[in-house]
């Protein structure tokens, strides 16, 4: 697999950081901030619930950086899906946990979700040679409507045009308890093999300077995550 620890092919080297940060910071510190403040023991729920800290999260560190739209929400009937734009790649940013990303590649019906259409954006991405051995499952020429319109709605999310997005790359991250386990960038092919992937682990606990100063590009734009399936 073309695997690299430098984020510098996928374009994301001036973001990658902040990125990471926007998942480690709610993650190892809010939320068990909130937990022990609140006299809280259990963590029922969880999965889905730390959803709403990562978004607010992302939406603060982002918006200072100059580039998240202040609504980058893709709805997918009850779930909302954060959605990033960077404008300087061209590319949709999206997240997801290891685990679901797991599942959702090897779906039958994986044409329904919101996935397969933001992974249709990486129109020549090639799967490496090892991913083939997965046989995972294809897409007939008959549910592309499905993914016609996950794109529409993704695009929609942060006020762009097909025409406007160059790729997509998926943020997968694993995490155990209250800790960040590991953070990986891909690029996937319309059917979900991994294409190129870059290693950010190593800048989860690296020192991050939360004022740095980022000149912000010029826009016009201002668990379950199983259950984003269109119906």
């Amino acid at each position: 697999m073309n695997l690299t620890s430098e984020p510098t092919c996928l374009g994301l080297s001036e973001i990658s950081h902040a990125i990471v940060e926007s998942l480690r910071s709610p993650l190892e510190d809010k939320i068990p901030d909130m937990m022990q403040d609140c006299g809280l023991t259990e963590r029922l729920g969880l999965g889905q619930y730390r959803w709403n800290f990562i978004i607010a999260q992302l939406k603060d560190t982002c918006s200072h950086l100059g580039w998240i739209v202040d609504n980058g929400l893709c709805q997918r009937g009850s779930w909302k899906v954060p959605v990033l734009f960077y404008g300087k790649a061209r590319i949709l940013i999206t997240f997801m946990t290891e685990g679901t990303f797991a599942q959702v590649r090897k779906r039958r019906d994986k044409e329904k979700h919101y996935l397969c259409g933001a992974a249709a954006f990486n129109h020549n991405a090639k799967a490496q040679y090892e991913q083939f051995e997965l046989q995972l499952p294809g897409i007939l020429p008959t549910d592309e409507k499905w993914i016609a319109t996950s794109q529409e709605q993704l695009t929609q999310a942060v006020r762009k045009d097909v025409g406007d997005i160059a790729g997509h790359v998926l943020i997968l991250f694993d995490t155990h308890s209250d800790r960040l386990l590991s953070v990986r960038a891909v690029q996937l092919t319309p059917t979900l093999e991994i294409s190129f992937e870059e290693n950010w682990t190593n800048l989860i606990r690296d020192p991050y300077d939360a004022e740095q100063i980022v000149t912000p590009q010029s826009s016009d734009i201002d668990e379950d995550e199983l259950l984003v399936s269109l119906k």
